[in-house]
């Protein structure tokens, strides 16, 4: 028998979860480490569709880089609210738990069964939100597992060097460690390189290397000649305000041409100073409405700096409509 969706009952739920607290991920060691080994046994050979250069995507360790990175929530993008503000707007909250006892959002629920999962779903599916994204780390481990082969002639017998330009919220690191390559990473924002190296002290491997630097990609040298794939999703322009901090991008280069010039065209010069001869570089960009041609220009500041644009990938992406999308990963051999 389905109870009604009275005001008393949206009440009960309400009160339930503030009392619970904010819906962050666990940070206990024993999840985290149920978290790491689903990431590291998962079969990565069926995410790369090779006939149509399709990287497909599996949630495993999202979660997990997730959990060393609460700040998150209160990122903004663009002109949308944040998740964390939908917590703290009593009138929106209550709304949203409505649409999750009425089946709006997904498959109705009743009252006493609404779960941590559905609480964060709610806040990431609200109207006019969005939470700040996050690369799924068994995507990145793909791109390591192609481009980094340990019996390929660009890395040879032993495993080689990434940087990733703009380490984010921790996926790619993470992609790094199931797929067992050398990485170097930069970011400039405190908080999440406080999580991320939180990352790095729990799960890193004494046969691998981990470097990580506060700074912005194009104030960074990396060793000259001594990376064999440079791969990255950088920010979008001033799409999401990662920090308020002086040395973010958007705030350096406040103008699209300032941005564009000062930071991508750096950053990937600086790539091309620090990848061997015949070296990987990355791309994963798309056309936004802040930079409605940033593939091309992405194309166009890559060859500038004598890359070879050699292959293009697409990165397949869930999405909450139910319409997929995909977006290119420009593939460059220096």
């Amino acid at each position: 028998m389905s109870i009604q969706i009275t005001d008393e009952v949206v009440n009960i739920v309400y009160d339930e979860w503030k009392l619970k607290g904010f819906p962050y991920y666990p940070t206990d060691h024993k999840w985290r480490q149920h978290e790491f080994n689903k990431l590291v046994r998962f079969d990565r050979s069926t995410i790369f569709k090779p006939q149509d250069n399709l990287v497909h995507q599996s949630p495993h360790g999202l979660s997990l880089a997730w959990s060393y990175m609460p700040h998150s929530w209160d990122v903004k993008c663009g002109w949308m609210r944040t998740p964390r503000s939908v917590w703290e707007d009593e009138e929106a909250f209550k709304k949203g738990i409505r649409k999750i006892l009425s089946g709006i959002f997904w498959t109705k629920r009743e009252y006493h069964k609404v779960g941590i999962s559905d609480i964060r779903s709610l806040m990431r599916r609200f109207s006019n939100t969005q939470i700040v994204s996050n690369y799924r780390p068994t995507a990145a481990a793909t791109m390591y597992d192609k481009f980094m082969d340990k019996d390929s002639p660009l890395v040879g017998g032993k495993a080689g060097v990434t940087w990733d330009m703009s380490c984010g919220y921790g996926g790619r690191l993470l992609g790094a460690m199931a797929a067992d390559v050398n990485y170097i990473g930069t970011d400039p924002c405190t908080k999440t390189y406080e999580g991320l190296e939180q990352i790095k002290e729990d799960w890193g491997s004494k046969n691998r290397t981990i470097e990580l630097h506060k700074v912005g990609s194009e104030d960074f040298w990396p060793p000259y000649c001594e990376v064999d794939l440079c791969f990255t999703s950088p920010p979008y322009y001033d799409w999401e305000k990662y920090s308020d901090e002086e040395t973010q991008s958007y705030i350096k280069y406040p103008t699209r041409e300032e941005w564009l010039n000062g930071f991508l065209f750096n950053t990937i010069d600086k790539c091309h100073y620090g990848l061997k001869p015949g070296g990987i570089l990355a791309l994963n960009v798309a056309n936004t409405k802040r930079i409605k041609n940033f593939e091309e220009e992405t194309l166009k500041l890559a060859r500038m700096v004598h890359f070879k644009h050699i292959d293009t990938w697409y990165l397949f992406l869930s999405s909450q409509n139910g319409v997929p999308k995909k977006e290119p990963i420009f593939i460059f051999k220096k």
